[in-house]
């Protein structure tokens, strides 16, 4: 019994001097802690863990339009006070981003012509405030999607270049900003299926990766992204390949109606053969 009462009293002893210590010193203390200035993506980016983020926007192809370029105080509280940014054009990244993802042979990005874009007031770089009790401040930059083009992947990279307070990011002080003209196949579709996966309808969107190629979910179910691409010439429909299941064979009886704009391909692809219909809306 004394042994137990022994022990009780160690213990009583020991937590006692944990308390005191964490009160004395704590293990995080928000007030000490001090804010990263950032920049936030605007679209899932299109490579976890690279060099640096890139985002893929698509645009129709109007004269002018804006991407907004979004710049933030992340501390654990507000900004203490008005904090001045600098947000610049800076080239060097699309270099590091193709080394870094491998990337060639047209498939590599190429920086955006200083022509097709604008900051606020011109120049290739602008300052900013995030107010004092604020988290963001935006940058609305111009851009003309009608003279983008399908020729290259181009895109447009910025970094934060100063601060006037706070640590600038390490990982987001960088953004590459993809940007896509959308061709005339993109949107959403009434889509109804049939074959080994299954039958039935359902609404699908179709997103740009080309000048005459868009990108759907399998089916509208599954994450696997099929591609289909339309011959201009004869208004052939094909399906190219399904992301994890390969590329595929087709039919000839595809086709793509501009009138009733309507998209049927039929294919086979790996053991399976399906038939779809897209109507666009």
């Amino acid at each position: 019994m004394k042994n137990i009462f022994n022990r009780i009293g160690l213990f009583g002893i020991a937590a006692l001097t944990l308390t005191s210590c964490l009160d004395e010193d704590p293990l995080f203390d928000p007030d000490k802690t001090t804010g990263v200035i950032e920049l936030v993506e605007q679209a899932p980016l299109v490579a976890v863990g690279s060099i640096y983020p890139l985002n893929r926007l698509t645009f129709e192809a109007v004269p002018e339009d804006q991407i907004e370029v979004i710049v933030q105080y992340s501390g654990a509280y507000d900004a203490p006070e008005d904090i001045d940014v600098t947000v610049e054009v800076s080239p060097s990244d699309i270099e590091a981003y193709n080394e870094d993802q491998g990337l060639s042979d047209g498939d590599e990005y190429v920086l955006l012509d200083a022509s097709k874009y604008s900051f606020p007031g011109g120049g290739n770089s602008v300052t900013v405030t995030i107010p004092k009790g604020e988290k963001r401040v935006s940058i609305m930059m111009t851009v003309k999607p009608d003279q983008f083009g399908f020729d290259a992947n181009y895109a447009l990279p910025l970094r934060i270049s100063s601060a006037s307070s706070g640590v600038v990011s390490g990982n987001f002080s960088h953004m590459i900003y993809a940007v896509i003209p959308n061709n005339q196949w993109a949107g959403d579709y009434d889509h109804t299926y049939s074959g080994s996966l299954g039958s039935g309808s359902n609404i699908v969107h179709m997103s740009t990766i080309g000048e005459f190629r868009t990108t759907s979910s399998l089916i509208g179910v599954y994450s696997n992204q099929t591609i289909i691409e339309i011959d201009p010439v004869n208004n052939y429909a094909s399906v190219i390949s399904v992301s994890g299941l390969g590329n595929a064979t087709n039919f000839p009886e595809n086709y793509w109606d501009p009138e009733t704009k309507t998209i049927y391909v039929k294919y086979t692809v790996g053991t399976r053969t399906m038939t779809e219909t897209f109507v666009k809306q």
